[in-house]
């Protein structure tokens, strides 16, 4: 199956770009179709989970997002270290550099867990999972987030179990930090660490 980009446009450019497109695609019945689309271009993340194996914990954050807040849900969110990938920076820069700014954290040990699309239908942005292993008794820094970035981080420590059972229960509820719990821990409770 083949694809053609006829048209891209710049829709907006802010914090956020959006552009139009015009696509032409193979079908499954063997034809083409012609669609117009919009995406969100914001690049690409990383989302890590730090977790301590001698105390068998995993360090979670919580923070304010508009999206749930504009539909009534719960706005402050349970979720794992996460941040865009900079120009010129690898993704395992990117999890360092936000371990630390948002959790205080530098991780001796980055396993990676896997990517996948937030939200393929509507932006470009793939997320790279890791586990990252820390000493909880051994910050490198506050955490909490950058000042100059508006971020408003609270940080706390549960255990692996309860990790897990907070994404079954709904507490956890973004897909990053489900993915990344589920993915180092496994549905099943095997243990990838």
């Amino acid at each position: 199956m083949k694809y053609h980009i006829l048209n891209k446009s710049l829709l907006h450019q802010g914090f956020f770009k959006f552009e139009g497109f015009e696509v032409q695609h193979d079908t499954f019945s063997g034809g083409s179709l012609t669609v117009h689309r919009e995406l969100l271009e914001r690049g690409d993340a990383v989302a890590v989970l730090l977790y301590d194996k001698t105390y068998d914990e995993v360090l979670l954050l919580e923070q304010f997002r508009i999206g749930p807040a504009v539909r009534g849900d719960q706005a402050w969110m349970i979720e794992v270290v996460a941040g865009m990938v900079d120009e010129g920076e690898d993704k395992e820069e990117t999890a360092i550099r936000e371990s630390i700014e948002e959790a205080g954290y530098e991780p001796q040990n980055l396993t990676y867990l896997g990517k996948y699309y937030a939200s393929p239908g509507g932006t470009s942005e793939s997320l790279a999972l890791y586990l990252g292993d820390v000493d909880k008794n051994k910050p490198v820094g506050d955490g909490g987030g950058m000042h100059e970035e508006h971020e408003d981080i609270r940080t706390f420590w549960v255990s692996r179990q309860e990790a897990v059972a907070m994404v079954k229960d709904g507490r956890i509820n973004s897909g990053a930090p489900m993915l990344a719990v589920l993915l180092a821990f496994g549905v099943a409770g095997v243990v990838h660490v």
